[in-house]
């Protein structure tokens, strides 16, 4: 029998095993003869609302990392959940603006890019296998990908560590899972923002309960104006209705739309030379940090995508529950810009006073088209002293891109730049169409015995089938395990330690003519520490991890292997305290050492990839008024990014850097609210990191932010 049946195998023995002893428990229940005792009892989801407002709990509820309701404390692995008060203190505009403050995440990896969201984790890029909706993978690839507005969410939840037990094929550093806002309760607010830049956005919440169980939401925002560089310019809209409903039988249903325009163009300070960002150059210093090189006559960011999603919720006489998501989604995505590829003959260094510069004219159109469903079975029963949190559960995913891309070429300046005119395009050089699909089965069983023991153990398997048209077309199938196993102790004072075992696999969608036959893979050991005391002012969080990726492709087009290995090691903290006089404090800090280990130019074996600062540090205040100045709130915030590397070799650096923000918030009346955002407010020129010595990016300068919200 192959390794890979053989897997199979085990992984649905597993799954059927676990699935009889569930079904048995009634029956066994009524013997009394029997050593294995079943008593059902009320598992959290029906006593707190896991996706709803965070509020000011330090361990709130959530179902992220796995999937069943379970306090923050009792998941496995690091965990950070941001809810609305988090999103909008620095009136974050985009994803990766929110996760700033967030350990383990490198936020802005490659600048001020208001297209989308890159991400890391860990080290580790997240942003196309690592986004969820609602506890269901967003899966992007190449420009195949779906936005979020932050106005449209409730929370965002990010685990850190491999998660493959749970979801499936996905990043190994982790998962951001957005949650979005939902039906119930009234909601009346509107919002009016303007920036700097200039700019001006709408944003309105508006819902109600309603007779028998219904209730609705809509959510929307609509911004447009300038952005804070050159020819950036244009407008963005979101809407995002909901419903719920519950029938006769006590199956609760929620309905819930996402849709999103832009017509935009493009910003200016990514894809730039190491020479005259990170280091002045001799003939004319550094580039402008506002400076855009695209020409804004060609230049167009188009983007229409829509989903919708049901989410089904049943619970049994048994107190077991029944959930089942599912969504489906399609976004188009059209772009043509100019971008730097370095120097006049692709040179690294400029070799003119008016530094000019080598263009690559880039034009996609892509289309998207996906599909998701995700149902669980979950409850608790005993045997004997020990108490088991069941979970059994089936998920499948298809992920449909259509998609061409050419390119051409142009020139441009950085001392006085003008528009590079309408590029000359050669045939499409991608014109393909990718298709994925992913069937999981998985099952979880949690442990608690002797007042405080957790023991948490996950199995899944998976099934992945891979397809490519056109003149570089495959197939490929891929059949792989993910384990979880971890052990953790809650102490009476809230204090829980814990050490956990996870095993990751990411399928890639490459051919296996260009030497990628399987999916990368790997494991991570973690211990941590989670204390947040029910009822106080305060939380603590810590882990050390260690992370094992193999299966890494190298090499170059089209000469590709998957000899490579990179092991991530770290250490993060997150801690916040209340003060009884109003102040509050938070703090986060990551330190990383990430290396390759292995590699098929054995020259960069023990080097650091690029991109992954060497740590990041936070830490922010905030002190609420009391007496004569009550309704009245000031807060600020520094981020320090430490050095990374910028190339391959390790032979080029770049430079740490200390950024600071503030905040401040008036309470107009009791329904009324002022705040006023300034980010970067020194205005500091930097550089987020480099990918290579051609691709540089400056990450955003000052921008500031005055938000009116009425609730009524």
């Amino acid at each position: 029998m192959s390794r890979t049946a053989s897997r199979r195998g085990l992984a649905l023995r597993f799954v059927l095993s676990a699935l009889m002893v569930s079904t048995a428990g009634s029956a066994l229940a009524q013997d009394a003869d029997k050593v294995l005792v079943l008593e059902p009892v009320q598992v959290l989801g029906n006593q707190e609302d896991a996706t709803g407002p965070v509020g000011e709990s330090n361990n709130p509820p959530t179902v992220t990392g796995s999937k069943v309701p379970v306090y923050a404390t009792e998941v496995p692995q690091s965990l950070s959940i941001l809810g609305r008060e988090d999103l909008e203190r620095f009136n974050a505009d985009s994803v990766s603006e929110a996760l700033r403050y967030t350990p383990g995440v490198t936020a802005d990896v490659f600048g001020n890019d208001t297209d989308y969201d890159w991400l890391r984790i860990r080290g580790f890029q997240a942003d196309q296998t690592g986004t969820y909706l609602d506890n269901a993978q967003n899966l992007s690839f190449a420009f195949g990908s779906f936005y979020m507005d932050t106005y449209t969410l409730e929370r965002i939840e990010v685990l850190r560590g491999p998660s493959s037990a749970l979801y499936g094929g996905s990043n190994p550093g982790g998962i951001v899972n957005y949650i979005s806002k939902r039906p119930g309760e009234r909601v009346r607010e509107l919002v009016l923002g303007i920036e700097d830049a200039p700019a001006a956005s709408l944003s309105f919440d508006y819902g109600d309960p309603l007779e028998n169980g219904q209730s609705y939401r809509v959510v929307g925002k609509i911004k447009g104006g300038d952005k804070y560089d050159d020819l950036n310019e244009g407008v963005r809209g979101t809407l995002a209705p909901s419903y719920k409903f519950e029938t006769s039988h006590g199956t609760e249903v929620t309905l819930l739309a996402n849709a999103h325009i832009a017509d935009e163009k493009h910003n200016g300070s990514s894809f730039l030379p190491y020479a005259g960002t990170v280091t002045a150059t001799e003939q004319f210093g550094h580039i402008d940090r506002d400076a855009n090189f695209s020409d804004e006559d060609w230049d167009s960011y188009k983007r229409e995508q829509f989903s919708a999603t049901a989410i089904a919720e049943h619970t049994f006489d048994n107190d077991f529950t029944l959930t089942g998501i599912g969504r489906a989604g399609v976004a188009s995505v059209e772009e043509s810009y100019y971008y730097p590829f370095g120097y006049a003959g692709y040179a690294t260094t400029p070799s003119d006073a008016q530094g000019t510069l080598s263009l690559i004219a880039f034009e996609h159109d892509t289309l998207v088209r996906t599909a998701q469903t995700d149902i669980r079975y979950y409850g608790t029963v005993h045997t004997g002293p020990v108490s088991h949190d069941l979970l059994f559960g089936l998920d499948a995913r298809y992920y449909w891109l259509d998609e061409t891309q050419a390119s051409g070429f142009g020139t441009n300046q950085v001392v006085n730049p003008t528009n590079p005119g309408t590029p000359t395009l050669g045939a499409p050089y991608q014109d393909a169409t990718t298709t994925q699909s992913q069937t999981g089965l998985y099952v979880q069983d949690q442990l608690r015995f002797g007042d405080g023991w957790i023991v948490t153990g996950n199995l899944r398997h998976d099934f992945v089938e891979t397809e490519q048209d056109g003149a570089a077309g495959f197939e490929r199938s891929d059949s792989e395990s993910s384990w979880r196993a971890a052990v953790g102790y809650e102490f009476p004072l809230g204090i829980t330690p814990y050490v956990s075992y996870s095993s990751f696999f990411n399928p890639l969608i490459t051919s296996p003519a260009n030497g990628v036959t399987e999916p990368e893979s790997g494991e991570q050991v973690e211990a941590g520490v989670k204390w947040a005391p029910e009822g106080e002012n305060f939380y603590l969080m810590a882990a050390a991890f260690q992370i094992d990726r193999e299966n890494v492709v190298t090499g170059a087009f089209p000469n590709y292997n998957q000899l490579g290995a990179v092991r991530s090691t770290g250490f993060e903290f997150e801690g916040g305290y209340q003060f009884g006089f109003g102040l509050t404090v938070v703090g986060t800090a990551t330190v990383l050492d990430a290396e390759v280990t292995e590699d098929t130019d054995a020259s960069l074996i023990g080097n650091t990839p690029t991109l992954i600062p060497e740590h990041e540090l936070t830490l922010r205040a905030e002190y609420a008024f009391q007496g004569p100045l009550d309704g009245v709130s000031i807060g600020a915030g520094v981020r320090h990014r430490g050095e990374s590397y910028a190339n391959d070799a390790n032979t080029l650096t770049v430079p740490d850097a200390t950024l600071f923000d503030l905040y401040a918030g008036y309470e107009l009346s009791e329904n009324l609210d002022l705040n006023l955002s300034a980010t970067n407010v020194a205005d500091k020129r930097y550089v987020t990191g480099c990918q290579t010595e051609y691709v540089c990016s400056y990450g955003a300068g000052r921008e500031v932010m005055l938000t009116l919200k009425a609730t009524w």
